[in-house]
């Protein structure tokens, strides 16, 4: 399943001592306008091309043109691959990201997470031992700007964000740093950028008063 990035995180009894359980989605009616955006576009610019090319492969004269030009043919392909792919991918996330939501449940040092959508659900684990930190990250999206904490593993598809908000302090990620016993990470981390395992000593000294 593709990472899927989730704009609501729901904690259970609204706090974070373990065990915690996270439920996890994203604003569908925030997303309904860039939908109806994006379908309405993928009409416009996809299907007179594949009226036309249900045209050229009905027609025997413009289906002889084609066989006798064969380098032709390739970059028409190729041309009308680009175009459905180019409207239909972003179409796609889109899709994805209002159908899916995802349950997290830490506990017994152990992160448990099930992804489900109407046409699937995928589960896996992974001991929290296994996972490098806390990093804090500011997102920007065309609905605006947000931090995210995420718990960090070498596996970037293994990571789990813990929590989204317009703002996230220092006293915050100390706090996740002490419960999960892990240090704070750099920024971006979650996405490849720093070293790994940079550790933060303020979180260290927190996980080891912890």
């Amino acid at each position: 399943m593709q990472r899927q990035t989730y704009e609501f995180i729901e904690v259970s009894d609204g706090q974070f001592p373990l065990p915690i359980t996270l439920k996890q989605n994203n604003r569908k009616l925030a997303r309904v306008p860039g939908l109806v955006l994006m379908t309405t576009l993928a009409g416009l610019i996809v299907v007179p091309q594949i009226v036309l090319a249900a045209y050229a492969f009905a027609s025997p004269e413009v289906r002889a043109s084609l066989i006798d030009h064969p380098w032709a043919t390739v970059e028409l392909a190729v041309a009308l691959l680009f175009w459905v792919g180019l409207v239909c991918w972003p179409l796609r996330s889109m899709l994805m990201a209002m159908i899916c939501h995802r349950l997290v449940e830490i506990r017994d040092r152990e992160v448990r997470v099930i992804d489900e959508t109407p046409f699937s659900t995928v589960a896996w684990r992974a001991p929290l031992t296994t996972y490098e930190g806390i990093a804090l990250d500011v997102c920007s999206s065309l609905s605006g700007v947000r931090y995210e904490a995420t718990l960090v593993h070498p596996n970037s598809s293994r990571s789990v964000v813990l929590m989204v908000a317009e703002r996230i302090g220092d006293r915050e990620i100390e706090e996740l740093c002490r419960i999960f016993g892990l240090p704070r990470l750099p920024a971006g981390r979650m996405r490849g950028f720093g070293p790994p395992g940079s550790r933060n000593p303020g979180a260290d000294l927190a996980a080891v008063a912890a």
